[in-house]
């Protein structure tokens, strides 16, 4: 998987936004005017016009597939908001792919970055140093869920890629 364009200094509009997210322009409306998703701010200020960062995309997509899963849109904001600050652009080594396990709690969301081989196999946890794996996963006892983030930075790149031709 190649990087994502975490600070591109590539902007967004709201109709590319709902394209590569994959929801319609209402959802986006409402997901703009209840905050779960910023408009991009240059020079300190934030732009009236809807036009969005790489990064708001990204979090937008992951907000989406945890919708998608059922998680309500605010609480799934929220969760992609701590997916996107645990991973801080960490990219899997070699043959390996990058998930997040997200577990609610009464103060939000916890976030552990795991990895596991792209064959298959276990889970490790995602190692802060290095980011070598530091042991297998042990899943919780009750509901959480897995995001396959490689997949979904990976999904994003190329529609990115797709659209700056």
């Amino acid at each position: 998987m190649k990087p994502p364009l975490r600070k591109s200094p590539t902007l967004i509009t709201s109709f590319e936004l709902a394209e590569i997210v994959g929801a319609d322009q209402e959802t986006i409306n409402n997901w703009i005017r209840r905050g779960m998703i910023s408009r991009a701010a240059i020079g300190g200020r934030q732009l009236r016009a809807r036009l969005f960062s790489t990064e708001e995309v990204y979090k937008a997509v992951i907000t989406n597939d945890l919708v998608r899963l059922g998680i309500q849109p605010s609480s799934a904001s929220e969760a992609a908001n701590a997916i996107w600050k645990e991973w801080e652009g960490k990219v899997a080594p070699e043959g390996r792919k990058l998930y997040a396990l997200v577990l609610p709690r009464k103060e939000g969301w916890t976030v552990e970055l795991c990895s596991r081989k792209a064959s298959g196999g276990p889970l490790y946890r995602w190692g802060r140093t290095g980011g070598k794996p530091t042991g297998e996963v042990e899943l919780p006892k009750r509901a959480f869920a897995v995001l396959p983030i490689s997949d979904i930075l990976g999904r994003v790149s190329d529609k990115f890629s797709k659209l700056l031709e």
